[in-house]
């Protein structure tokens, strides 16, 4: 499995930022929805520590975080399903 990383909404943010979210060892099982053995954001929020299903939901995410600290975490590999907000299965 691998790390997945897309421009997306933590949906418990109040901010309402997109954020870099992470996905780690994440498996996708069909289009738009990953196990992923942990989930947080670039940024350090961790939206959950424990194995999860992830579901994606196209909602026109920008290109890149609108978040400052994820900015300035860098962008790295992006996965370009990137008009998504992670919402847990």
């Amino acid at each position: 499995m691998s790390d997945v990383r897309i421009v997306a909404k933590a949906m418990d943010d109040i901010a309402d930022d997109w954020h870099w979210v992470l996905l780690r060892d994440a498996q996708e099982l069909e289009p738009r929805l990953y196990y992923a053995q942990q989930v947080g954001t670039g940024c350090g929020l961790l939206i959950s520590s424990t194995p999860q299903h992830v579901r994606l939901f196209d909602m026109g995410a920008p290109s890149e975080p609108t978040c400052p600290p994820c900015l300035e975490s860098g962008g790295g590999a992006v996965m370009r399903e990137a008009e998504a907000v992670a919402a847990l299965a």
